[in-house]
């Protein structure tokens, strides 16, 4: 007896990244979704807890930069369910930065269909850590 296979999973990219960066995604075939798609002003004015909240109630996957974002309460407690995956080094170029998330794209899919909810830093080699909870 076989079960459905899961359908992908769909990232939601904060501003930090860039849209060079979700167009480099989308290349290597991810479904992602940008913040300038879904706020005014490419979400220059929007909370990291409102675009988390945003991202996740649709079931959408987080991805960001910023590391900052595990140490402060209001954006932990948007984070009510699903996942942010964080560049552990969020000093690259636009093509490092893709070709992090691109290794790790299996180590993604597998923290996701194991966990509920997570904050992750991704590393060099397609490896990635959960930070919290």
């Amino acid at each position: 007896m076989s079960s459905e296979p899961l359908p992908p999973p769909e990232f939601f990219l904060e501003r930090s990244l860039g849209k060079l960066t979700a167009e480099g995604l989308l290349a290597h075939g991810w479904i992602v979704h940008t913040i300038s798609e879904h706020f005014p002003d490419d979400g220059a004015d929007t909370s990291d807890e409102d675009w988390i909240e945003f991202g996740v109630s649709r079931g959408w996957t987080c991805l960001t930069k910023d590391k900052r974002i595990r140490y402060r309460a209001a954006e932990i407690e948007a984070l009510t369910s699903g996942h942010i995956f964080c560049l552990a080094d969020g000093n690259l170029q636009v093509d490092a930065m893709v070709e992090r998330f691109a290794s790790a794209v299996n180590a993604i899919h597998s923290g996701i269909a194991q966990y509920e909810v997570g904050f992750w830093h991704v590393y060099a080699r397609g490896r990635v850590k959960k930070m919290w909870p």
